[in-house]
């Protein structure tokens, strides 16, 4: 799965010789991919995905990828229960993003990056429920683009368009999952080839606006 498009480098904030370099669209697979075994409910599938995805996106070495799958898993496993404990949950988030700040040099603090995280995830399947009960499966997605754009901002050192559009762009992927989740998908598998394209260019836009401001680092 080689790419034409660019990739994000990333060098950690305490001035380590470290270089951390994610392709996009491969970035992109591994999160829809992960989306896909979630709703399956494939936890040993979307370990794995993750392990992938943590190499890629932050640079892990193998054992602190396992370490953060688990932590990920266990708090999209928490989340999962319509009735959940989102204190839980953040807090498996905290310990993920802990394991990904000292990988990649993260600028914003695990605990910020986390209450994003949750935050977002808590908007998205609010939204889903009210577009999966209207008679057209319609609503706004404006409160879940807005999240976005936050955990972005947390995360990526790209310019504020940059920021927005990727933002717009993960949150109509998300509206796409929602119709395959929501039962009301007319082609699933072209949904799904939906959700990775546009996550891909969401990570593209980012990418490009770092490299275009000569930002080396997320």
């Amino acid at each position: 799965m080689s790419s034409n498009t660019p990739s994000v480098a990333a060098v950690p904030s305490d001035g380590r010789p470290h270089r951390r370099v994610f392709d996009a669209d491969r970035v992109a697979h591994f999160e829809r991919a992960g989306w896909e075994a979630y709703y399956d409910r494939r936890w040993l599938r979307v370990l794995r995905l993750m392990v992938q995805l943590n190499r890629e996106q932050f640079g892990m070495s193998l054992p602190a990828a396992l370490a953060a799958s688990f932590d990920i898993v266990r708090a999209s496993r928490a989340f999962a229960p319509v009735d959940n404990d989102p204190a839980a949950v953040t807090a498996h988030l905290r310990r993920y993003y802990v394991r990904a700040s000292h990988a990649a040099g993260l600028h914003a603090d695990p605990a910020t990056l986390a209450g994003l995280e949750m935050d977002y995830w808590m908007v998205h399947r609010r939204l889903a429920i009210a577009r999966r009960t209207a008679p057209d499966h319609s609503g706004d997605i404006a409160p879940m683009v807005e999240a976005l754009a936050r955990l972005h901002a947390a995360l990526f050192d790209a310019s504020p368009e940059a920021i927005q559009r990727s933002a717009e762009l993960r949150a109509q992927a998300a509206v796409a999952v929602d119709r395959i989740t929501g039962g009301y998908s007319r082609d699933m598998a072209a949904d799904w080839r939906e959700v990775e394209d546009l996550l891909r260019r969401a990570y593209c836009i980012v990418a490009n606006s770092q490299f275009r401001e000569g930002r080396p680092r997320i």
